[in-house]
């Protein structure tokens, strides 16, 4: 006892005699590293693929483009050359009439360029299916309180496919304006409580009086965007929000670095460790006009 006693007042003095000292830690620059953001969908526009460059931890300036590489887009079957948009670095853009295929597999190739500044050229690769989505029937928007909040539930009229594992992203919009222009507010699931039945009055989303662009007033028209994507891009988004909104430190798992699709392919012994994620899926869309009740 009296051992245990000595170690319990060493403790309570080390507690109230500590000092804290100001530590600065010098975090040095570290050779760019490529970051993709782009998607193929069922959409006929021109579908844009983003490069850009890691920067700096302290780094204030926004993201330098990646210009005057060599992207190209195949299906399977063919096989298209990218242009990069003159008024916008380090953005390439398919035809204003290109679509994506349910079915078909799309590989994105980035050649000509050089990150790492050794004079020797690179390339990164990344592929993704392009799955189906169910058909919505019909949305409504109803007002809701919850947690003392003042809510709008996008309710949903949809039949999930039968004997098949789905994976949605769930994004709207009011006035043809979108509200959730960031991954960070998207919504994604899987079918795992309703998979093979008719979804009648599900709620998907929310808007939230809280947020200014979300209010909704009688009239106002309402759409909602239903994506469906692979599982890996699903973990991806999910990576991505708990890196923006911060883990839980109780239930949360051990910190680690967000999953990408892109790999380095040349040269063969490269060790460049590229970021983000080429996707591909197919987009279904509804839209209502809310009665304000």
């Amino acid at each position: 006892m009296k051992f245990s006693y000595n170690i319990f007042v060493l403790f309570v003095v080390s507690l109230f005699t500590a000092c804290t000292t100001d530590i600065n830690i010098n975090l040095k620059g570290t050779s760019p590293e490529l970051v993709v953001d782009g998607a193929i969908t069922t959409d006929t526009m021109a579908h844009s693929i983003l490069l850009k460059k890691t920067a700096d931890y302290f780094s204030n300036a926004a993201a330098e483009g990646v210009s005057g590489a060599v992207v190209t887009l195949s299906d399977g079957q063919n096989t298209i050359t990218l242009t990069e948009a003159t008024s916008n670095k380090g953005t390439y853009q398919t035809p204003a009439n290109y679509y994506g295929v349910v079915g078909r597999t799309y590989t994105l190739t980035i050649d000509n360029i050089d990150m790492n500044g050794d004079g020797v050229n690179e390339r990164y690769t990344a592929s993704c299916p392009l799955n189906s989505v169910a058909h919505i029937d019909s949305i409504d928007v109803k007002k809701e309180h919850i947690f003392q909040k003042d809510m709008h539930a996008v309710k949903i009229w949809m039949q999930d496919p039968p004997a098949e594992k789905n994976y949605y992203l769930v994004r709207d919009y009011k006035n043809g304006k979108s509200v959730t222009d960031s991954i960070q507010e998207w919504g994604i699931t899987n079918d795992e409580f309703f998979n093979g039945k008719y979804m009648i009055d599900e709620t998907f989303i929310y808007f939230t009086d809280s947020k200014q662009d979300e209010k909704l007033q009688q009239g106002d028209k309402v759409t909602l965007e239903l994506c469906g994507i692979t599982k890996d891009y699903m973990d991806f988004i999910q990576e991505a929000q708990d890196e923006f909104w911060g883990r839980n430190p109780l239930f949360g798992g051990q910190p680690a670095n967000i999953r990408t699709n892109i790999i380095q392919v040349l040269p063969a012994n490269g060790k460049a460790s590229p970021h983000g994620y080429f996707a591909a899926y197919s987009v279904t869309r509804a839209t209502t006009i809310y009665d304000g009740l």
